[in-house]
């Protein structure tokens, strides 16, 4: 049984390319960056996550909610092969109890912030995720990000 099993929803991709420099702080040991046409890219992602189950249980007023992440990516060559995987920054998303446990139990980047999305359906649909960011006394996160491979 998976720990978390959800659908994303809703997805807006935003990549922007960065000097690799500013990500170096953030590379795990034993990856590099992994460039695209020899150009460093970040990714701000929104999503809504849909149907969340924790161990197979929907949780009370955690099932639909929304996420917003800033990733890049890197790589590292194993066994005769490169594998490539994605570094979190941050992951923020509206419910206190989701960052408290990707943060304690998972070594994760997680942050509470208020969040509202909206989704228009027409000819086109357009799709909005919003998140009111309030700084703190110390917002410098001295952690390194979590990598998923």
């Amino acid at each position: 049984m998976n720990f978390l099993k959800a659908e994303w929803k809703n997805l807006a991709l935003f990549n922007y390319q960065v000097d690799a420099k500013i990500l170096e702080k953030y590379v795990p040991v034993g990856t590099e960056i992994d460039s695209w046409n020899n150009k460093c890219y970040v990714s701000l992602v929104g999503f809504m996550f849909k149907n969340t189950k924790v161990l197979g249980i929907k949780v009370p007023f955690h099932i639909d909610f929304e996420e917003v992440n800033l990733r890049f990516y890197v790589k590292r060559f194993e066994n005769g092969e490169w594998k490539r995987g994605v570094v979190f920054i941050k992951e923020i998303v509206p419910k206190k109890a989701i960052t408290f446990i990707a943060n304690n139990l998972y070594q994760e980047h997680y942050e509470t912030q208020k969040m509202r999305h909206e989704i228009i359906k027409n000819n086109t649909t357009n799709i909005s995720h919003q998140l009111r960011i309030y700084k703190t006394k110390n917002h410098e996160n001295s952690r390194k990000p979590n990598l998923a491979l």
